[in-house]
């Protein structure tokens, strides 16, 4: 998968998103987010398959859509991630 936050603007956008005053506090603070977005995963994971039964599709198809937009967080923070430990932006 291509780097979605590879350039110097991207990184300098994420850096100020997150208040950063350089690519390791950035760094730091995106693996705290992380963390916390796992933690969510897992919870909301956990409530899929306890409600996997329900006889509402409503709140298996709500569950379905927030894990699916939680995977992809997952995945933009991660590129975020990459993106700062392979670039050096001075």
């Amino acid at each position: 998968m291509t780097a979605l936050f590879a350039t110097r603007r991207d990184l300098d956008g994420w850096a100020d998103a997150l208040g950063a005053r350089n690519d390791d506090e950035a760094s730091a603070e995106l693996h705290r987010l992380m963390g916390r977005l796992l933690d969510g995963q897992d919870r909301v994971r956990k409530v899929a398959r306890s409600l996997s039964k329900a006889p509402n599709d409503e709140v298996r198809r709500s569950l379905a859509l927030a894990l699916g937009r939680i995977d992809l967080a997952v995945l933009v923070v991660g590129e975020a991630l990459r993106g700062f430990a392979v670039h050096e932006r001075g």
